[in-house]
């Protein structure tokens, strides 16, 4: 399996508009890897983790055709994931040439809220929306063995992080969230080994002193693996990666960078791509 980060911010990206923190005027003179655009994922160019307003632009920067993608994935129903607008532009008068539906995978509210575009009388069948439940898996292409696990995060938003199987690999995609539920444990419990895990880390380094609940920040995303460790759900051969940064979070990706190597976990970035 090989995992692309299009985006790797929170909401505001970074650096985000109109902001003139330290953190967003660093990271416009510095560039490169500080730049940020909303977390958005693909796994082996065919299946995408969150529709949102970015979507367009990372299928221009990166390469990958929109009319080739057949599913995604959907966390939760916050805008800067489930961007409705652009789900709207896959009807037929404005999208030619594609002649099968686009399913979207989403629990309760995003649900709703896919299928409210889905069913208006321009998309013509062009989208398909698939309700999700955490707990209980389903397969995705006849290929990725899916799982929706909790998330604590927003309840209104109907929050699931996603375990994603093929060919004997797993990969555990855990963005809105904060210290997973105790649901999600006993969930994960029967998963078995993780060949990489992508934590949400929103806080940055968690310097600020917040305490995260809905995100969660370094010092979390590091709880939380050494839990799995001691379940035997990740070990030295999973890649432990660190993603979705705010600019709240008071750090750039060099500052993030000089302390995850310590623990040898990975900041992702916008365009790194992992196989496992």
């Amino acid at each position: 399996m090989k995992i692309k980060f299009l985006g790797t911010a929170a909401a505001e990206g970074v650096p985000a508009i109109g902001c003139r923190c330290r953190v967003c005027k660093l990271s416009r003179a510095l560039g490169g890897r500080n730049m940020r655009s909303r977390s958005q994922a693909l796994i082996d160019g065919e299946l995408l983790i969150e529709f949102n307003p970015d979507t367009l632009w990372h299928s221009h920067a990166y390469g990958f055709d929109l009319s080739e993608i057949d599913h995604c994935l959907i966390t939760h129903s916050h805008p800067d994931h489930l961007y409705l607008d652009d789900i709207d532009n896959f009807r037929r008068d404005f999208c030619h040439g594609r002649d099968r539906a686009i399913s979207f995978y989403a629990a309760k509210d995003g649900y709703d809220k896919i299928k409210e575009v889905s069913l208006r009388p321009w998309m013509g069948g062009a989208v398909t929306p698939h309700l999700v439940d955490a707990g209980k898996a389903f397969t995705v292409g006849g290929k990725y063995k899916v799982l929706p696990l909790p998330a604590s995060h927003n309840g209104d938003t109907s929050p699931v992080f996603y375990s994603i199987s093929c060919g004997g690999k797993r990969i555990l995609y855990a963005h809105d969230t904060g210290y997973f539920p105790e649901e999600a444990w006993q969930l994960l419990e029967d998963e078995g080994h993780f060949d990489l895990v992508s934590l949400d880390c929103t806080g940055c380094l968690g310097l600020d002193g917040h305490v995260y609940v809905r995100h969660m920040n370094f010092s979390l995303c590091l709880d939380v693996i050494k839990r799995m460790e001691s379940l035997g759900l990740v070990d030295e051969k999973t890649v432990k990666v660190v993603n979705h940064f705010s600019h709240n979070g008071g750090q750039t990706y060099d500052e993030m960078v000089a302390e995850a190597d310590k623990h040898g976990v990975t900041v992702s970035y916008d365009g790194l791509e992992i196989e496992v």
